[in-house]
């Protein structure tokens, strides 16, 4: 995939079909129930592609953000901010609701805000930016 949106956009159509698929993963052990389900099992082997899926995404992101970056003359660390603040929102956004009492919304809020700051940035240095001559030096 080559294209700078084919990630995101594969990334969006596993994140709709985990968002299907994620109410068979809740499922009550209750004595009228069978031991194996096999709606819960397949759910959990699709969660567990998908989790490596976002990994793999996550490390092409990366790895391409910091090869555009080191052609920038720019820290290549800065090439996981995208990748790690959207780690950081997913989690906030799963645990919030679990702990509610003690996580407020805007907690998660604010990490969306620092997760849409770190996409703009890099969709502003690395996307739109003039790149820089190194052979004229």
């Amino acid at each position: 995939m080559r294209a700078p949106g084919s990630w995101p956009s594969f990334l969006l159509f596993l994140t709709t079909i985990w968002l299907s698929l994620e109410p068979n993963a809740h499922r009550h052990l209750s004595p009228s129930s069978g031991l194996f389900d096999w709606k819960t099992f397949l759910t959990f082997v699709y969660l567990l592609f998908y989790a490596f899926a976002v990994l793999f995404i996550g490390i092409s992101f990366y790895n391409l953000s910091a090869k555009r970056l080191r052609a920038r003359q720019l820290p290549t660390g800065l090439a996981g901010a995208v990748p790690l603040a959207a780690l950081f929102s997913g989690s906030a956004h799963w645990l919030q609701p679990r702990v509610a009492e003690v996580l407020s919304g805007w907690y998660v809020v604010g990490i969306d805000s620092l997760l849409v700051g770190a996409i703009v940035w890099t969709a502003l240095e690395l996307g739109f930016r003039e790149p820089l001559d190194v052979e004229a030096k």
